[in-house]
């Protein structure tokens, strides 16, 4: 029972910098995602079908893949093409545009409610 207190005492620095993490992570995803999100929904609403279309196109993507490949898309992929990203950019990025694209449908679609 000792050990495992100070098991977790000790990985407690460790735990923390992970819980610091998320939350970067969490809110950084949520305030870009929300941002873009709020173009793709006036985009979705746009008469231009073109515009409408690529919207639609980029949602229905995003939407329809899982985040886990996503994610691994935007990080082992992009270096194919000479992107190089550190891992929490790379994360960033990818909850970004995931979250974008769920977003872009809920605010499109409470447009019709109001």
């Amino acid at each position: 029972m000792q050990e495992s207190i100070q098991l977790v005492i000790d990985s407690l620095p460790f735990l923390l910098k992970g819980a610091e993490y998320t939350l970067q992570l969490s809110i950084g995803g949520m305030f870009f995602g929300l941002l873009l999100g709020f173009i793709l929904a006036l985009m979705r609403l746009s008469p231009i079908w073109p515009v409408r279309w690529l919207a639609r196109f980029y949602i229905s993507i995003f939407r329809g893949t899982p985040l886990i490949a996503q994610l691994f898309m935007i990080y082992y992929g992009l270096p194919q093409f000479g992107i190089e990203l550190d891992p929490i950019p790379s994360a960033m990025i990818g909850l970004s545009l995931n979250t974008a694209a769920y977003a872009a449908e809920t605010l499109r679609r409470r447009h019709f409610f109001y």
